[in-house]
């Protein structure tokens, strides 16, 4: 090929790469217009559903886990209002083969707003305190969640409320403890405190016999 075919045909590409770069047919503004007006559209719909997700996030962070009825609602429903220690909260003797007791006995019992009795879901927690020492030493904590406390409901003629049997985390040093439990609706999420100061029966360390000097005799043989 030549010199002079290629400027040639270098020229006539030219010439027709200039003839597109003149102004645009109605069809390719058309084309144009509509391509913009859809690309609006998909940012417009793109910041639409991130403001939507923003608020679903917002709502789930400020939902709650369990629904709390209203005020007006909940005082016309027989639900706990209060809290009782039962006269059978004091020391626990686990082991009656060995002196003294093993830890506390804890008869709980929820209240409606009349004062009466009720059996209500919810957690306990149940602390002890040694005053004996002049200042809240604490004894032990424990705590039961509603699926674990309601394995320890009692109810019968004789006996209706909840019962804790718990260990002395620590052995306290005085025979005077008190005992504070806290109750947690479930259902309302009211949250009720009790306490009462107990008297236990400590328990006992083995006695230690005197231990007898043996003192040799002048005939060699020991003296006990």
């Amino acid at each position: 090929m030549t010199l002079f075919r290629s400027v040639a045909i270098a020229s006539t590409m030219t010439a027709a790469l200039l003839a597109g770069c003149g102004s645009p047919s109605k069809p390719n503004i058309a084309l144009r217009k509509k391509n913009a007006s859809l690309n609006e559209e998909i940012a417009s719909l793109k910041a639409a559903r991130e403001s939507d997700l923003a608020a679903i996030r917002r709502l789930e962070s400020s939902a709650t886990t369990v629904p709390v009825l209203p005020h007006d609602r909940i005082d016309k429903l027989f639900t706990a209002h209060g809290l009782r220690l039962g006269k059978l909260t004091g020391g626990w003797d686990a082991d009656t083969a060995k002196p003294g007791d093993e830890g506390l006995q804890v008869f709980v019992v929820p209240t409606d707003q009349a004062g009466d009795e009720i059996k209500a879901a919810g957690t306990f927690v149940v602390d002890a305190f040694d005053l004996s020492k002049g200042g809240e030493v604490r004894l032990g904590h424990w705590e039961f969640p509603t699926a674990e406390a309601s394995k320890h409901w009692l109810g019968n003629a004789l006996q209706y409320g909840f019962i804790f049997e718990v260990p002395w985390q620590t052995v306290p040093t005085g025979d005077q403890v008190t005992i504070r439990t806290t109750f947690t609706d479930e259902l309302t999420g009211r949250a009720f405190t009790a306490q009462r100061a107990v008297k236990v029966s400590l328990p006992h360390a083995p006695s230690t016999q005197p231990v007898s000097r043996l003192v040799p005799s002048p005939s060699g043989r020991r003296l006990g």
